[in-house]
């Protein structure tokens, strides 16, 4: 799943990332930051399984594995690796001056209270804000 263009943001450098992948969070996002193939890779942070942080994983030819439930995700496109049609959402990546950046979907409107009142009288879940 491919989130729509938003702004990029700065991460890490190469180096700091060269031997793992690192975490990093941002208006609620955690994004997983890896070098992968020679290049920049972004991913949701979270294993599809039960949502715990790939962060500190085993990552080995581009396949990180979950540290908690041993799922494998290829960090190039974010597939689960043995379940076709699964994977974590990708985020374009790219190094300018040094510093990988990572291009982020912008940020959801809050609903109007019109809005928000024709979805809870749908039952949906509204949330607060």
């Amino acid at each position: 799943m491919t989130p729509p263009p938003g702004a990029w943001t700065p991460t890490f450098t190469p180096d700091e990332i060269e031997h793992a992948p690192r975490r990093f969070d941002h208006a609620g996002l955690g994004i997983l930051v890896a070098w992968v193939d020679e290049a920049p890779r972004a991913v949701s942070a979270a294993c599809l399984h039960k949502g715990a942080s790939l962060e500190g994983g085993v990552c080995r030819d581009g396949v990180i594995t979950c540290p908690s439930h041993w799922w494998r995700y290829d960090l190039r496109d974010g597939s689960l690796q043995g379940t076709p049609g699964a994977a974590l959402t990708v985020y374009p990546a790219r190094v300018t001056d040094g510093v990988i950046e990572v291009e982020l979907p912008a940020p959801m409107p809050a609903p109007t209270l019109r809005q928000a009142l024709l979805a809870h009288a749908r039952g949906e879940d509204v949330g607060h804000a």
